[in-house]
């Protein structure tokens, strides 16, 4: 479980320190202020080795990288000069250490004539003659475990060549921790798989409880050719999911990721999207409850009240009362010269503010 996570130079972030994470956390506030590349940090510190994560996290936001150049996307102010250092604190024993540079090389032109293309001559400046280069990203990677004197140092590498992007990833490492990021374009990646896997282990009742919660009808659920899920709500036919529209879908894709999950990590970005308030009731008991069974911590971020009240109203409800110790909220917030503060709050104090109506969002 990670406990506390500092990040450099990131995206919007010049600095962020969040201590004190707990196995279930809402990260919460305003937009542009922050969550989503928290849970992007996160995302790469858990597969610390894995250059290709830092192209997946623009594919997240839409965003196709063709060139080197492209990667600046994650440096602070989008200037290759900024330095990327996500640490994060793992129990029981290990810290974790990522900086990310770009390998830069000078292009001189001959006897002073500019021999390079148009487009890459306007980087040049007005006071030298030579332009800088980005070939690729290194990755430098430290894993530290209390009791071993010596840290894990590993290097790792993504670069586009001939327009197709390389990785050079270290093969003396596996990693041991698991972690899924959720949002808008992955929620529906690898479902049917998930499904099978979960109907296999004979776990789809857990499934079933929710969605027949939402939608009584729903009796059943299986898989058909070509990875399509069907329901059965009562007709002579089984009916493809896709039909019951687009809550019932983020609802089980949700549920069957992280019922498909064991011993790992699951962030989620802007958790309330698609579903209605009712809704969300049932599927956070949900997964607060599959979360708890499968060992997993939980990251979610949203800047929906409703979602911090349905929270609030579950934990004190006599059958989740025990998940209180285990929640945390984080109020992000920017301040001038991106300064973004993480404020905590534990259950005592969400509760607080929601009964004096004070804004925590």
């Amino acid at each position: 479980m990670i406990e506390k996570i500092n990040i450099e130079g990131f995206r919007g972030i010049n600095r962020l320190d969040i201590d004190g994470f707990s196995k279930i956390n809402l990260l919460v506030g305003r937009n542009n202020c922050g969550k989503t590349s928290i849970l992007e940090a996160l995302f790469l510190v858990i597969g610390i080795t894995n250059p290709v994560l830092a192209r997946n996290i623009h594919f997240f936001r839409d965003l196709v990288l063709t060139q080197t150049d492209d990667f600046r996307f994650i440096f602070y102010k989008l200037d290759f000069q900024s330095k990327v250092k996500i640490e994060a604190i793992v129990k029981p024993n290990q810290v974790r250490t990522l900086t990310i540079k770009p390998k830069i090389s000078l292009s001189i032109p001959e006897n002073g004539v500019n021999k390079l293309s148009e487009n890459e001559s306007k980087y040049l400046s007005t006071s030298s003659a030579s332009i800088e280069n980005v070939e690729r990203l290194i990755l430098n990677s430290i894993i530290a475990t209390n009791g071993n004197s010596k840290p894990k140092k590993f290097q790792s590498e993504i670069f586009f060549e001939e327009g197709k992007l390389e990785a050079k990833i270290p093969q003396s490492y596996k990693e041991s921790m698991t972690g899924f990021f959720v949002n808008s374009d992955t929620i529906y990646r690898d479902l049917s798989k998930r499904i099978e896997n979960i109907l296999v282990r004979k776990q789809k009742n857990l499934l079933l409880q929710t969605l027949k919660q939402i939608d009584p009808k729903i009796q059943d659920i299986s898989l058909g050719n070509n990875g399509m899920i069907y329901l059965d709500i009562g007709y002579n036919r089984l009916i493809p999911v896709n039909l019951l529209g687009d809550g019932i879908r983020r609802i089980l894709s949700i549920s069957a990721k992280i019922l498909d999950t064991d011993n790992g990590i699951v962030l989620l970005d802007e958790i309330e999207n698609g579903l209605h308030y009712t809704s969300m009731n049932v599927f956070l008991k949900l997964i607060i409850k599959v979360a708890e069974l499968q060992n997993i911590q939980l990251f979610i971020t949203t800047h929906s009240r409703e979602t911090l009240i349905t929270m609030k109203k579950i934990l004190s409800q006599k059958e989740f009362q025990a998940f209180q110790p285990y929640f945390k909220s984080f109020t992000v917030r920017k301040h001038k010269e991106d300064k973004i503060v993480a404020y905590p709050f534990d259950y005592e104090k969400v509760e607080h503010a929601i009964e004096q109506d004070i804004e925590i969002r």
